[in-house]
């Protein structure tokens, strides 16, 4: 234990293969074997963890709901700001990247891409939206419709033109670049550490350039299981989601239904909406992925990836071309340029105001209570930020896999500007149309106000007039509703007003549950020879989709369960594909009639609390991405000097002192660095830790005492990471401040012992520090501007 904390220090494996990086982890079997190898602590511990939380969510569906969604609360409500702050950060690392490091290939120079250009993106695609981007086509219409009660909805903020375009605009939001960057951020550092290095497919290594040796041992093993878990119950989260859109959509066809009619009630087969069938569908999408993931990449994953793309790509053009073509394309061309001029806000808006609620709870909201509900940021934007985050570490793995020989450059604009753009396109296309329906839904509700009596109260200042709910005077389709009550008093040729009742293809999609709202908005534009036609190769692709997920999902478990192994063995293929199918059909199986989706949504909480810690990853593979780009341009040393302990858990005796009395080995730290007596640098340390411990237990008389105190151990540790920043200069040391501020905040005891235990009359000259992303990035900026650096 004490040889591998003092020597864990990145090092240079030129000599080693994949193969040989793998033996030196825990294993069962041999590498490369075809019938068994796993890392058994790996294995096991995320079998374990995973079938525990499945039988404590159906032992009590309701209550491990409410308390996932308890959890997913504190998430969403104290870490708001970060997830925020973080995604921008990121992207700024990326696009400091594709500037500065274009040409550096995922592989080596002479290394040829192994799929085509189209294949390539087709699997990238697929892998990365999964069904999501299906069961989310409505989602224009409902920030147009005002779902959740977003702030845009106030009339005196926007009219109804405007937010249309700010509704499509926040679509774009969610899918777009900012979504994407987990994936590319841990894609790029993977493919770069296996090609160009040869470590394993694995998201330990992700953080080698920090920690160095650590990764072959059990902290590598935790980044492994908790990379299993997120992927796990994402995908049973998926595989839920898109089995009931499956099952809504079979229901629709044996049943022939058309603009909310049933031509046979009973149906042909029988199938009902229920999780019966669910079970049923996921047992077949788990047996098609299973196949998929025997048959291999080549044979497999990439032609259900081509072929669901191409349907994708076919729904999509009929919804161009069967609707106001000209309207969508202006529509996205506006809600883009839209995106562009207002990303700069809306990517650091939190809704800070909103989130305190309304002025009578007394937390501080507005007066006028006007702007958006409380919630609503939590339940869109920082929803979909855990549930990208928490993807991140099987797409990205599953990226990388698939994009041997691109360069680095080719690479950030292929999975984060490119599906950024096709997602706009998809989701722009869809809910442009969508808003467009809704309009004449809404619109021909209001001719059915003006008729209302005075004695109504009902008058067209009311605000159910612009919504379309007025009592008496609203409809969900056209094709059942009163002729003489919904349509349009028009001007004819002659100028004359002439009754237009309303067209039997509109519908107000919005009053329809979340599963027909494709099948329906589809079925506006044909009749019911078209709607078959439409609904079949609809559900084909979401099929497609959804087993193009769950493969590439399993794929990437086995590759992390088998310590990275490129081609794990076929019966651990099998196991993870099934265990992903079965652990989603428990869910389904225990759900009770009254709330059929509790476990379901227990589980859909649980990647959003897990994306949590993987925050905190990202920005620890952000900075392994900038230095392994260095070290591969040769502007960094890869074996530089570092700390000779390990920072956490070290076993360096003042490590222990430092949790009580931090104040001596401190002081004793400061003297062997700046010179001078330890006593008076150590009573100095010392008065600033008494005023810690004072204000601690002032806190049992006042609770007010304990955000004071906490505030004190900040700026207590802070002044030690200035401290720690002067010994690696003096010594040295590669670093820079950022990590000697979160290493001395969080890990205070530790990092007082790693510093205590340096020799300081080794003391050398420092060569090659690593910088920051900040630093980095601002003195790029310098050498473009001209100026000075630039802080970020």
């Amino acid at each position: 234990m004490m040889s591998a904390l003092k020597n864990w220090a990145p090092r240079k494996h030129d000599d080693m293969t994949t193969e040989d990086h793998m033996k030196r982890m825990r294993s069962i079997g041999t590498p490369g074997s075809k019938l068994l190898y796993m890392n058994p602590v790996v294995s096991f511990t995320s079998a374990i963890l995973i079938w525990a939380f499945v039988i404590y969510a159906a032992a009590g569906p309701e209550e491990a709901q409410k308390e996932i969604q308890g959890w997913q609360s504190w998430v969403t409500d104290v870490w708001n700001w970060l997830y925020m702050i973080s995604q921008n950060v990121w992207i700024v690392v990326l696009l400091y990247l594709l500037y500065k490091h274009y040409n550096l290939k995922l592989g080596k120079n002479e290394d040829k891409p192994e799929f085509s250009d189209g294949t390539w993106f087709a699997m990238l695609f697929s892998c990365g939206v999964a069904t999501g981007l299906w069961y989310y086509t409505a989602e224009g219409m409902w920030h147009y419709e005002g779902y959740g009660n977003p702030r845009w909805m106030d009339e005196k903020m926007f009219n109804m033109n405007t937010r249309a375009e700010h509704a499509l605009m926040a679509t774009y939001f969610h899918w777009g670049l900012h979504g994407w960057i987990p994936y590319c951020c841990i894609g790029a550092l993977v493919g770069i550490l296996h090609y160009r290095r040869g470590y394993p497919f694995s998201m330990r290594w992700t953080l080698y350039p920090l920690i160095g040796e650590m990764c072959y041992g059990i902290v590598g093993d935790l980044v492994e299981i908790l990379s299993i878990l997120c992927t796990i119950f994402g995908v049973c989260t998926s595989l839920g989601l898109g089995a009931m859109q499956i099952n809504k959509g079979l229901v629709r066809l044996d049943r022939g239904t058309y603009r909310g009619v049933d031509e046979l009630p009973e149906g042909n087969t029988g199938i009902t909406f229920c999780k019966e069938a669910q079970i049923a569908i996921i047992a077949g999408v788990t047996v098609l992925a299973t196949g998929s993931v025997v048959l291999g990449l080549k044979r497999g994953i990439a032609i259900l990836a081509q072929v669901a793309f191409a349907l994708s790509l076919f729904v999509l053009g009929s919804v161009y071309l069967l609707d106001n073509t000209w309207y969508i394309l202006n529509a996205n061309t506006s809600a883009l340029g839209y995106y562009l001029w207002y990303l700069p806000k809306i990517s650091f808006h939190t809704d800070a105001w909103e989130e305190l609620g309304t002025s009578s709870m007394g937390l501080g909201g507005a007066p006028d209570d006007r702007g958006g509900a409380a919630g609503w940021m939590n339940g869109w934007t920082i929803f979909y930020w855990g549930w990208w985050i928490s993807w991140g570490p099987f797409v990205g793995t599953f990226l990388a896999r698939i994009s041997k020989g691109r360069r680095l450059g080719t690479f950030i604009i292929a999975s984060l500007i490119l599906p950024s753009m096709w997602s706009f396109a998809f989701l722009g296309g869809f809910g442009a149309a969508q808003v467009r329906i809704s309009n004449q839904a809404i619109s021909a509700t209001q001719h059915c106000v003006q008729q209302l009596p005075a004695s109504s109260g009902i008058t067209t200042k009311s605000d159910c007039y612009i919504t379309g709910y007025c009592e008496n005077c609203s409809f969900t389709y056209g094709s059942t509703a009163n002729k003489t009550k919904f349509g349009w008093m028009q001007k004819n040729d002659a100028g004359k007003d002439v009754w237009t009742p309303v067209d039997g293809r509109v519908t107000r999609l919005y009053n329809l549950a979340t599963e027909d709202v494709l099948f329906e908005h589809l079925q506006t534009y044909g009749g019911k020879g078209w709607s078959t036609f439409a609904s079949v190769v609809t559900l084909i692709t979401i099929i497609l989709y959804f087993v193009t997920s769950s493969d590439s999902a399993s794929f990437v478990v086995d590759m992390m369960a088998a310590n990275g192994m490129p081609e794990p063995p076929l019966l651990q293929k099998i196991t993870w594909a099934v265990t992903e199918g079965a652990a989603a059909a428990v869910l389904m199986l225990v759900a009770g009639d009254d709330n059929p989706q509790a476990a379901l949504k227990a589980v859909q909480a649980l990647p959003i609390v897990l994306g949590l810690p993987y925050t905190f990853h990202l920005f620890f593979c952000c900075q392994s991405l900038l230095i392994v780009c260095k070290e591969e341009d040769g502007q960094l040393e890869i074996e530089r000097k570092n700390f000779t302990n390990f920072l956490i858990f070290n076993l360096e005796p003042m490590s222990f002192v430092s949790f009580l009395l931090p104040c001596i080995p401190v002081g004793t730290v400061a003297a062997r660095t700046w010179g001078g007596k330890p006593l008076l640098y150590q009573l100095g340390f010392s008065v600033a830790w008494l005023i810690f411990i004072v204000l601690c237990f002032c806190t049992l008389s006042d609770v007010a005492f304990s955000s004071m105190a906490l505030c004190t151990y900040f700026l207590f540790a802070s002044t030690v990471a200035l401290l720690r920043s002067q010994v690696r200069e003096k010594l040295g040391i590669t670093g820079d401040l950022i990590g000697d501020l979160v290493s001395c905040n969080f890990w205070l005891p530790f990092a007082i012992g790693q510093m205590f235990g340096e020799d300081f009359d080794a003391a050398i000259p420092v060569t090659g520090a690593v910088e920051s992303p900040a630093e980095t990035v601002g003195k790029e900026l310098d050498k473009l501007g001209g100026g000075e650096q630039v802080d970020i």
